[in-house]
């Protein structure tokens, strides 16, 4: 049976009015007012929506789909959006329809932003006006254009593709500018490795999709924002809370889940998410200094250690598996995985630094990839 989806209208022009007109007579206030609404439900279609994402215009929704926090889904006027069923959208994603701007056919609609089932979106992806097929799979820090990614395709972090056709099963490697079909047809099919890690990713986020629903039916609204338990799954069976030394401060709309541990006189900016519901431990060290839209999570099985004295600037990935000593200083933009970390680094924006060893002190350049060992070693 073909799986149903469903459609809710959103924002300017879509918002339910729900009373017009207080008394023009009101203090401190001139003319009438009118009151409206157009908050998005949190449980549709047996799928989750973050309370805290964003969320404006025609949108719909498949089944068992997982959108995780502080996440941005913008269809604007006469455009639309489609998420496909079993599908996630992690933290921090920009997922936009937008008007004035080229979009590709063949999706939902005829000017559709369209990402079908079984796709994983990972944290501060970035997707504008493109077709995203069935079980592909688009990295860390990855923009995605006015482009359609056939079935089956592998986009790695910080990947740039634009204005181009994705063939089927190609897999578009870590910092990548596609922007030609002649490269994009001469992308590599992917690995069957990739295809058990997209499997991996999505049995998790399955497990999100149904764990928090159950949440956020028990519990409300306080339960899936703010600072809460991760829901029990079968990789994490435990609900721990964060813990929070003395004087930390939490900026609007942080989001701490699970087993997170932050250190003292530490600062978490705007729309930063530190989710231990997958790997866990997180801890992060005192006198941390985290910007905004920051992303900390971790792979099954793993977990993040960080230092005293973080730095951050905004919009970073911290995933791990991750150790990291003190004094560490990171710029806008970066990414930063399955990598360990000495005392003193310095990392600058834009760059990419993915499963490696950094020694202490070393100074990694704006927009560099380090992705391989000797990289790593011939830094200064």
């Amino acid at each position: 049976m073909r799986k149903q989806s469903w459609k809710w209208v959103l924002g300017l022009g879509g918002c339910t009015l729900l009373t017009a007109a207080l008394a023009g007579g009101s203090e401190g206030v001139k003319g009438a007012l009118a009151r409206f609404t157009s908050t998005p439900p949190t449980v549709i279609n047996r799928s989750f929506l973050s309370p805290l994402s964003e969320y404006f215009g025609t949108i719909s929704v498949g089944q068992h789909s997982f959108v995780a926090a502080n996440t941005v889904v913008r269809a604007d006027p006469g455009q639309s959006i489609c998420i496909g069923s079993d599908t996630n959208l992690q933290d921090n994603i920009l997922l936009l329809a937008l008007r004035n701007q080229p979009l590709p056919a063949g999706g939902c609609a005829p000017r559709a932003t369209t990402v079908r089932d079984r796709v994983s979106i990972a944290h501060q992806a970035v997707i504008k006006n493109s077709v995203i097929g069935n079980f592909t799979f688009v990295g860390f820090r990855s923009r995605i254009e006015n482009s359609v990614l056939e079935d089956g395709v592998f986009v790695l972090h910080g990947a740039v593709v634009r204005n181009v056709r994705i063939p089927r099963d190609r897999l578009v490697p870590t910092g990548a500018a596609i922007t030609t079909q002649a490269q994009a047809n001469a992308l590599p099919l992917k690995a069957a490795a990739n295809s058990e890690f997209q499997e991996e990713v999505l049995e998790v986020n399955e497990e999100f999709a149904e764990h928090y629903v159950e949440l956020y039916l028990e519990g409300g609204f306080d339960a899936v924002s703010g600072v809460s338990a991760n829901p029990k799954t079968s990789f994490n069976p435990r609900a721990i809370r964060p813990t929070l030394s003395a004087n930390v401060r939490l900026e609007e709309f942080a989001r701490l889940v699970g087993d997170v541990r932050l250190g003292a006189n530490s600062v978490v900016g705007r729309r930063t998410s530190i989710r231990a519901d997958e790997g866990a431990p997180i801890i992060i060290g005192e006198r941390a200094e985290i910007e905004d839209r920051v992303t900390f999570h971790a792979l099954k099985g793993t977990s993040i250690q960080i230092g005293r004295n973080l730095d951050t600037d905004d919009n970073i990935v911290f995933h791990g598996p991750l150790t990291v000593g003190d004094n560490l200083t990171i710029g806008d933009d970066a990414v930063l995985f399955r990598s360990k970390v000495g005392t003193g680094v310095t990392i600058g924006s834009g760059a990419l630094v993915i499963d490696v060893t950094l020694r202490d002190g070393v100074t990694v350049p704006e927009n560099a990839k380090i992705l391989k060992q000797a990289d790593a070693d011939a830094l200064r």
